[in-house]
């Protein structure tokens, strides 16, 4: 059984959303990511970044809701940007060539900064 939890903490004194992702991304709990992701948008906050810290595992799901949502919020003139990888998470981005995609970056608050 994999388990992930999805935490997008309120953030009122900044346009910048942090997600914090933990434990294994795959089809059997991705629909609570989307579902985090989605409300983001449909609350126009399209500057987002993925801690993906305590993230052990992705699957080709995981990553298939990310670069759906990077459309729409890019469209919005915002950006997803991915923080804190774990090194076998960040193979994966790495072997797909993502982070010519992504802006991968060490800390969450080098993502914050970034806007």
């Amino acid at each position: 059984m994999t388990s992930c939890v999805v935490e997008a903490p309120a953030m009122s004194n900044t346009s910048v959303s942090v997600v914090e992702v933990e434990g294994s991304l795959d089809i059997n709990n991705v629909e609570q990511f989307e579902l985090v992701l989605m409300k983001l948008f449909r609350e126009k906050r399209f500057k987002i970044v993925l801690n993906l810290g305590k993230l052990n595992y992705i699957s080709s799901a995981g990553i298939g809701v990310i670069m759906s949502t990077i459309k729409d919020v890019r469209k919005n003139r915002g950006d997803i940007k991915i923080a804190n990888v774990t090194q076998d998470v960040y193979k994966v981005f790495e072997m797909l060539e993502l982070p010519g995609i992504f802006h991968v970056l060490k800390t969450e608050q080098d993502a914050i900064n970034s806007f």
